[in-house]
């Protein structure tokens, strides 16, 4: 059931990337090319450059994470072994949930200020808990993710060792 859920996972990760990403780079590039050859700034082209980078920075960490991308600690678990080096591989995996959760709670706060508030972005008047949204959910991303990792890293440590998980 895991490994399907993690496939899935993973398009929808690599798709809002590569979404973001694009879009980012083409408003840029409009922008640029309008100033360039009109001397006129398209101003919501920040707006959702920077409201599509929250998405692109949160979802990215999960990819990140999923991946082995992160800095960890390489160094010392190379040099421990045995019950030290599972307890280091519980206490990342435990601090990066940890981090992960309460991220995940004050995004959630952050959006339903906003739309508590009916806050709108200053040029295009979107809705702004829109764009927050990419705080919690790629939190959870991360916490899914977090657990996911650790779990196939303790398997695998414990394979290695000749214990069943």
């Amino acid at each position: 059931m895991i490994p399907i859920v993690s496939k899935i996972l993973q398009k929808i990760e690599y798709a809002i990337l590569a979404l973001s990403l694009a879009v980012m780079s083409v408003i840029a590039f409009a922008n640029v090319i309008s100033r360039y050859f009109l001397n006129i700034a398209l101003g919501y082209t920040e707006e959702i450059t920077i409201n599509l980078f929250v998405w692109l920075t949160f979802v990215g960490a999960s990819v990140g994470i999923h991946r082995g991308a992160h800095l960890a600690f390489d160094f010392l678990l190379g040099a421990l072994k045995g019950t030290w080096k599972l307890g280091l591989l519980v206490f990342v995996g435990g601090l990066t949930t940890i981090v992960f959760l309460i991220t995940f709670y004050y995004g959630i706060e952050m959006v339903k200020f906003q739309y508590n508030l009916k806050l709108v972005t200053p040029s295009l008047g979107w809705p702004q808990w829109i764009f927050t949204l990419g705080v919690p959910l790629g939190s959870l991303l991360c916490v899914f993710r977090a657990i996911q990792v650790t779990g196939l890293e303790l398997k695998a440590h414990m394979q290695k060792r000749g214990e069943t998980p």
